[in-house]
């Protein structure tokens, strides 16, 4: 590599902490394009962590090549622990095909993320692996380049790598980022530059090069204002979104459910805002199924006789509420935004709703249906809202409502494992008395965390049959669980069917007092029919997703108990049936576990392995460092150093002098002894020049206003010529510069 050699010892150290800092800085420049999550702190601990591997085997070695493989290798088994297994949480999964599988199909949702999302995009997992694996790349890549090929500046095509979405898009990375990561660039090619020679001009040249980085940081930073003040500035502009041309269209709430697809990326959109003086909404629903087959859920067939579709006047219920005194009246004013649909959002309780053009009432499926022309894109309405009486004592005392037995909301799909759901149904309802007591051990069970997580990746399917996949593999979304639930439900002899609408959104930033809703949470449960409170909503989608489930529901509502302690405390999950088998039912561990391959190993075992192999590394290293300095000495790089380099040397050859002596009494002395030697006289004469270069450079040092210039090799063959006269000649040794 034409005589650069690659970075080593603490230098390496050194490298690695630049590459690491410009690597990380510049995947943090994204934040302009990517909602806040995991995404930044994983893709700095991964950084830190590869980058720390590589500084380990140079810092050991004088390898170019070796370190990156060490690095590449952590970086590939990290990320298969983080990304490789079935679930959200870190796992040692094996390698295996499926593990493969699992990761390419999560890079695609990722792909799929940049291309259907708009800026900022929520990082969904496959998009969060692609910012991983981006940064390690780049780090990989960069130490490469400028610590094991000396090549600096070529390692700045990497790094600008990170920095291209941020500028291809407009987005302002900041100053403090722009900065750091120009000095950070700037300290690196400095580390980096030939040191084939070191001279006290080098100290000199340090404080114009500061100069010119400070010069260009700050030119850089005014270019900005200065260009967007000229007239042609801003002809051309790039967009401020990735995505086919059909992004901006209108949205619309997918009643396509399948259990067996993974959830495909969603918009961060807003869908619609609202008002209210309601203490709670829940959710905002449009859509209501009865009809599953096993695998996916049917709309059946619309009301065809306009004479089955009801006037939106008075309270929509199915059966008749009456009318609540004005004071138990709670109101919602929607505004819908670009959400194209033929069925309008409204909450789940008795409501009167205020709506322009036509609109009429479905009471089968408690749907508001819009004629062919009318859509919510745009639409504005008022909700009036009759809150039931849905506390748990009122429930307990009421009953699953009495149905025919092949009422779609009772009718289970043929499953050769239908008796094993059943089993299990009965088995977590064995204690409850009541049928809201059966509807809320159903619900507590699929909320623990320790029995499902939740991910939007789904395992390959096991069995025919997509419900008791769910059940067994323990992974899924929204659809899953609200299906499994409808459906141990129905098992235990309640009418159930599914819900699709939107969860409650969150407070706008914007707007005091308004709600916003986007396509992100959209939203699929179960609702359960009791003969006097009617459809009642639970909520078995974990809490990552839906947050607290409804107060009437929650076993917890009222008590200081936290989420973390609420997980605790939940009843440990029972087992499928007797004598089943649960695949891959701790996959990825739980409750202090971790998994490895098909196995669970306890976390803190994982964690004491960890922590051994880290100190035997430690200890490997500094062993083989300490053999190093014992093999070959660490020369000195100033005439100082050397001074005292040949008084050593001479001091074991018997020659010594007091260390109030100065150079040039110590030179007259030594001058002595190699004139009265018997060596060959060129030798003498060779030595006694050297000495007499090296006095003067030493007193220069020492003594004059402005010190010298010296050459490192040139001290070293200086030390080396005095010292060959007083070695005696079968002992003679040479020491070579490293």
């Amino acid at each position: 590599m034409n005589g650069v050699a690659a970075v080593g010892g603490r230098q390496a150290w050194v490298g690695a902490a630049l590459v690491a800092l410009a690597t990380t800085v510049g995947t943090w420049t994204m934040t302009g394009l990517l909602a806040p999550g995991p995404w930044r702190a994983v893709s700095a601990l991964v950084v830190v962590l590869v980058a720390g591997v590589v500084a380990v085997a140079r810092a050991v070695g004088r390898a170019r090549l070796a370190p990156s493989g060490w690095g590449l290798a952590t970086g590939v088994v990290v990320l298969v622990s983080l990304y490789g297994g079935t679930g959200t949480t870190p796992g040692l999964p094996l390698p295996t095909p499926d593990t493969l599988d699992r990761l390419v199909r999560l890079a695609r949702s990722g792909v799929d993320a940049i291309v259907e999302g708009r800026i900022p995009v929520e990082p969904s997992r496959g998009l969060e692996l692609l910012v991983v694996a981006g940064a390690t790349a780049v780090v990989l890549a960069t130490d490469l380049l400028a610590l094991g090929l000396g090549r600096a500046g070529l390692a700045g095509l990497p790094l600008l790598g990170v920095w291209l979405p941020t500028i291809l898009f407009e987005r302002d990375p900041g100053v403090v980022l722009m900065v750091l990561g120009g000095v950070t660039y700037l300290m690196l090619l400095s580390l980096t530059r030939p040191r084939t020679r070191r001279t006290a001009t080098e100290s000199r040249d340090a404080l114009p090069a500061l100069a010119a980085a400070v010069v260009v940081c700050v030119l850089a930073l005014a270019s900005g204002p200065v260009a967007s003040a000229l007239p042609f500035f801003g002809s051309v502009r790039l967009p401020g979104s990735w995505g086919p041309a059909g992004i901006d269209g209108p949205l619309r709430l997918s009643t396509d459910l399948d259990m067996r697809s993974s959830l495909g990326q969603r918009s961060d959109r807003p869908v619609l805002t609202y008002t209210t003086d309601a203490p709670s909404v829940g959710p905002l629903r449009m859509y209501t199924m009865s009809d599953f087959d096993g695998r996916e859920w049917h709309r059946g067939d619309t009301p065809a006789a306009p004479e089955d579709l009801a006037a939106t006047d008075g309270v929509l219920w199915p059966q008749d509420a009456g009318s609540p005194p004005p004071e138990e009246l709670s109101r919602l004013s929607v505004r819908v935004g670009e959400l194209s649909q033929d069925r309008l959002p409204i909450p789940t309780e008795p409501r009167a709703v205020d709506v322009a053009g036509t609109w009429l009432y479905d009471p089968l499926r408690d749907e508001v249906v819009g004629s062919r022309s009318t859509s919510t894109r745009g639409l504005s309405y008022e909700v009036t809202i009759a809150a039931r009486d849905l506390s748990p004592d009122a429930l307990r005392q009421d009953e699953a409502a009495g149905v025919a037995s092949d009422d779609p909301t009772l009718v289970l799909p043929d499953s050769p494992f239908a008796a094993e759901i059943r089993a299990l149904a009965a088995e977590l309802t064995a204690d409850a008395t009541t049928t809201y007591d059966q509807a809320l051990a159903l619900q507590s069970y699929f909320r623990d965390i320790r029995n499902f997580r939740y991910d939007t990746e789904l395992p390959p399917p096991e069995t025919d049959d997509a419900v008791w996949d769910f059940l067994t593999q323990k992974s899924g979304y929204c659809v899953q669980f609200a299906t499994g639930m409808t459906v141990m439900a129905r098992a235990l002899g309640i009418p159930a069917r599914l819900a699709v609408g939107f969860l409650p959104g969150s407070p706008s930033t914007e707007v005091r007092g308004e709600f916003v809703v986007s396509g992100r949470q959209a939203h699929a449960w179960p609702e359960l029919y009791f003969a006097d409170a009617g459809w009642v909503r639970f909520e078995p989608t974990p809490a990552v997703q839906t947050g607290a489930p409804p107060v009437y529901a929650d076993p917890f509502a009222g008590l200081p108990v936290t989420p973390e302690e609420q997980a605790a405390t939940q009843s440990a999950a029972p087992s499928l049936s007797p004598g089943a088998v649960a695949p891959q039912q701790q996959q990825q561990g739980g409750g202090g576990q971790v998994g490895i391959g098909s196995a669970t190993v306890p976390t803190w075992l994982v964690l004491a392995g960890a922590g051994l192999v880290l100190v035997l590394a430690a200890a490997t290293v500094l062993a083989l460092r300490a053999r190093r300095r014992r093999r070959h000495p660490r020369l000195p790089t100033d005439p100082e150093g050397w001074w005292g380099h040949l008084r050593a040397q001479l001091t074991e050859a018997g020659v010594t002098w007091s260390d109030a002596m100065t150079p040039r009494q110590v030179g007259d002395l030594l001058r002595e002894r190699v004139e009265r030697s018997d060596r060959d006289p060129l030798e003498r004469a060779e030595a006694l020049e050297a000495l007499g270069r090296l006095v003067a450079t030493v007193e220069s040092t020492r003594y004059a206003p402005a010190p010298g210039v010296w050459d490192v090799e040139e001290l070293q063959g200086w030390v080396e010529a005095v010292h060959r006269v007083f070695v005696p000649q079968p002992e003679r040794e040479t020491v070579s510069a490293r």
